[in-house]
């Protein structure tokens, strides 16, 4: 590859990390957004959303473009490949922050929120996953994922006690099942962060080394 190839290669690398990080503070802010029961900071959130589009279609553009014009090989070719695939699961990871502040706003405006700890417990646990797969693909070191598949099992069996706890409750408490109902699928939104975290780390695992592996 030439200089300006690998010079634009790492400037789009740079590009997908600027992208995860958008992504990963929508995230974190919707459960900061929960937790604190704070209606503005949820709005705010939900108008990123086309921030978020705006960020990813020239990103993706880029990224394809760059395999037009230069047809990488072995490792380029894995990072451009990789990259790709990582940018859909940050953009989704970005709607899901953007879909769990709007289900807060909506919860902020007509109840209490109560009895939440254990979704904010299993918020933190699924950033972590993600911050660390985002800095393994960052600094190309997989180092910090190598537990990534016991830290999902943690998370999935977080998830399933959290929705047998709801379930339960709103068989007991049937003037709770609206604001029960939303918990429940804030659980699963982030499950499925959860899971992009395990495929953002698996494609910087192929990046790095060549190897395809499954986590989840």
């Amino acid at each position: 590859m030439t200089e300006k190839s690998q010079a634009e290669l790492e400037q789009l690398h740079q590009s997908v990390v600027s992208f995860g990080k958008f992504a990963l503070s929508m995230l974190k802010e919707s459960i900061d957004a929960f937790e604190s029961g704070n209606t503005e900071q949820a709005m705010e959130i939900s108008r990123l959303k086309n921030e978020l589009k705006s960020m990813f279609v020239p990103l993706e553009d880029s990224l394809f473009q760059y395999l037009a014009l230069y047809q990488p090989v072995a490792k380029d070719m894995r990072e451009c490949v990789a990259s790709i695939r990582i940018i859909y699961n940050f953009e989704r990871i970005g709607r899901m922050g953007y879909d769990i502040a709007e289900t807060t706003a909506i919860l902020t405006k007509c109840c209490n929120l109560k009895d939440c700890e254990a979704l904010i417990s299993m918020g933190r646990l699924v950033i972590g996953m993600i911050e660390d797969a985002l800095s393994a693909y960052d600094e190309r070191n997989i180092t910090k994922i190598i537990t990534m598949r016991d830290r999902d099992e943690e998370v999935d069996t977080l998830y399933c006690d959290v929705l047998t706890g709801f379930i339960s409750r709103m068989q007991e408490e049937k003037e709770d099942v609206p604001v029960l109902t939303r918990y429940v699928i804030i659980d699963r939104y982030l499950e499925r962060c959860g899971d992009q975290a395990c495929n953002i780390a698996e494609m910087s695992i192929y990046m790095v080394t060549g190897d395809r592996i499954e986590i989840n």
